[in-house]
């Protein structure tokens, strides 16, 4: 096969070159959070047990929990306020709206490497990252780990799914995104953070309502990728092309911050237009 050509196909390269964007800051903050370096309480003791979980591959031994284990007949682990507040699910809106840009980049391609950038920094923390990518056909599900081999796993996932979706032809829409949305919350413990990368396309009608849900559970970020069409609209009709069809469009100024505002959605702007690596470089 060969590959796309770069801001079209989905580099795994790149999005493991995106690690030197967790910075400096990042690192000092990982070392901040060891034993003896903060004065003062954490939130919940940091090392209080938080709840309990079925044991991981690269969890630490140490943090089993006997009775529990015993008492379920598979091994269990302890978890920790600081754990917790650590922990985050990145989610992947790769639906076929999302396989489309003008320049720069494919939007797809855009929440990709924000979601990477993302992965790096809670990496790079000390934290956990798991995983919950949508295309039309295909859910993809990773419990947060930790460490970097655990990330390099869930980035070589996105490359995967990414490169699918170039090749797909939809034949049916996939799941709307509040159906996407509600079916993250529920896999991560409550507390964690959920980082949503999205063109919101499709959002469903009861999207506000499942918004306000995830929010009592979780500390939901909402990566909002755009082009410059919707940034910048021109005046006119186009044509965009989803697989085999044509379909004529009208772009207007987006008012999807204003709305996950409105919900209390803390929201960044990811414009496909501009190229992390090279903001990292300039």
């Amino acid at each position: 096969m060969t590959p796309a050509p770069a801001g079209i196909g989905l580099s795994l390269e790149r999005l493991v070159a995106l690690a030197g964007r967790a910075g400096a800051a990042d690192r000092a903050a990982a070392a901040a959070s060891r034993a003896g370096a903060v004065a003062g309480r954490r939130r919940g003791e940091g090392t209080d047990i938080f709840d309990l979980r079925p044991f991981q591959d690269g969890d630490d031994p140490r943090h089993l929990d006997p009775a529990a284990t015993a008492r379920s007949g598979r091994p269990q682990l302890r978890t920790f306020h600081e754990e917790v507040e650590k922990t985050a699910l990145l989610v992947a809106d790769l639906r076929a709206p999302m396989f489309w840009g003008s320049r720069g980049r494919l939007r797809s391609v855009a929440a990709a490497e924000a979601l990477a950038l993302e992965g790096w920094s809670v990496v790079a923390a000390g934290g956990r990252v798991g995983l919950h990518a949508v295309r039309d056909g295909e859910t993809s599900v990773a419990a947060p780990r930790p460490r970097e081999a655990a990330l390099l796993g869930l980035l070589a996932t996105l490359a995967r799914l990414h490169a699918a979706g170039l090749e797909a032809d939809p034949a049916a829409p996939g799941p709307e995104l509040s159906e996407i949305l509600d079916r993250a919350a529920a896999s991560v413990t409550t507390g964690a953070a959920l980082i949503l990368a999205t063109g919101f396309d499709r959002p469903g009608a009861d999207f506000d309502a499942v918004a306000r849900a995830v929010l009592r559970k979780c500390r939901l970020t909402v990566l909002l990728v755009q082009d410059p069409l919707e940034t910048a609209p021109p005046a006119g009709v186009f044509t965009i092309r989803r697989g085999r069809a044509a379909q004529p469009v009208r772009f207007s100024g987006s008012e999807v911050p204003a709305r996950l505002d409105a919900l209390g959605i803390a929201t960044r702007l990811v414009r496909s237009d501009e190229d992390p690596l090279a903001q990292a470089c300039a």
